[in-house]
């Protein structure tokens, strides 16, 4: 089933019907993530994200009762976490070459205002994506820091559609879909340039040192235009205080998910 068709057409018109609300929010789920679901929807409702598309990865994600500004359409799927990043490529590649903006957010990834004003202000960038923290350890040996695809943004057209073809070549092999998309343009001799005046800075986790910038920083290579959102405001890191999203690094434990989110101030305990 990993490798099974899916329906495109379905996913495309749920995605046009979305589009008239502005770029279309994209997440996946399966039954090992239907736990975090309610979460994200509570805090993208309360950001101003009135609609999303949730692409169900499983039948007991397309059986979940009805939530009002939330389309849900289900994918063929079964297979490992490696066959998963390739099918969300799939989707990916479909959404850029139909000309539909778009952003995909992990369900960790939870959205304190909504994220598309800030990755989609700059109409010269391809992609925007938030930043991780090492791997894969050649683009941290080359920049200083990694892209992460647990959250970035999509404009479609001709450049992203094909930028995304050859990370989904690439995934094919590697079964991973940030360490495509970060080698694919670290390979290509990508660029980045930062605003004037601003000074890097680095952190430092279990003994090691990623850089950080405190604004948009923009990179091309690859046949792309690229930004990277400042660290802090999409932290992988638990922690409190503002931000634009919160997606704390956990082991994909439930418990330990949980756990993080909550040490970010950003889990909603269930109703009783």
């Amino acid at each position: 089933m990993a490798g099974a068709a899916f329906d495109r057409a379905a996913v495309l018109d749920a995605a046009a019907a979305l589009r008239g609300a502005g770029p279309v929010v994209v997440l996946f789920a399966d039954a090992g993530a239907a736990y975090l679901i309610d979460n994200w929807l509570a805090h993208a409702r309360a950001a101003g994200v009135a609609r999303v598309l949730l692409l169900a990865l499983d039948g007991a994600v397309a059986a979940r009762p009805a939530v009002p500004g939330c389309t849900v359409v289900p994918l063929a799927f079964a297979g490992d976490l490696g066959a998963l990043w390739l099918r969300r490529l799939d989707v990916f590649v479909l959404l850029a070459a139909a000309g539909i903006d778009f952003m995909h957010s992990d369900l960790d990834a939870v959205w304190l205002a909504d994220a598309r004003a800030e990755c989609f202000a700059d109409p010269t960038l391809d992609l925007v994506f938030s930043q991780g923290t090492f791997l894969p350890a050649q683009a941290h040996a080359a920049w200083g820091f990694v892209l992460c695809c647990g959250l970035f943004a999509v404009r479609a057209g001709p450049a992203a559609a094909g930028f995304l073809a050859a990370v989904r070549a690439r995934a094919a092999a590697l079964r991973d879909d940030q360490v495509a998309v970060n080698l694919l343009l670290a390979e290509s001799g990508a660029a980045w340039t930062r605003e004037a005046g601003e000074a890097p800075y680095r952190i430092a986790v279990h003994g090691r040192h990623f850089t950080c910038h405190r604004q948009l920083l923009r990179g091309a290579g690859a046949g792309v235009t690229v930004g990277l959102l400042p660290f802090h405001r999409v932290p992988r890191l638990a922690t409190e205080g503002p931000a634009l999203v919160k997606h704390p690094w956990a082991p994909r434990d439930p418990a330990a998910r949980i756990a993080a989110l909550r040490r970010s101030g950003v889990w909603r305990e269930p109703a009783r």
